[in-house]
């Protein structure tokens, strides 16, 4: 499967809803409200079918849609995600 087939999987909505729970919808960067599920090790199309990397717990973390802008794509704030999960301009 793809990274995008991947996302919109009933599996990866199931566990991102599951994270999401087990946190409270926190952010575990600053404390604010999580709007996303953040993967430590970055997927990759070499490894978006492994399990222990894709859909681990310890591998997700919850986060604020600015402090992922942040990790995800350094300090350029100007980006934000659609209704689709792309990436777009703000």
């Amino acid at each position: 499967m793809t990274i995008r087939e991947f996302y919109n999987s009933s599996i990866w909505q199931k566990q991102r809803k599951y994270k999401m729970q087990q946190e409270n919808y926190r952010c575990a960067r600053c404390g604010g409200v999580a709007e996303d599920v953040h993967h430590r090790i970055t997927l990759t199309e070499q490894n978006v079918n492994d399990f222990n990397v894709s859909l681990d717990l310890d591998n997700l973390e919850c986060i604020c849609r600015r402090c992922h802008n942040k990790e995800t794509h350094g300090l350029k704030e100007k980006y934000e995600y659609d209704g689709n999960g792309d990436l777009i301009e703000k």
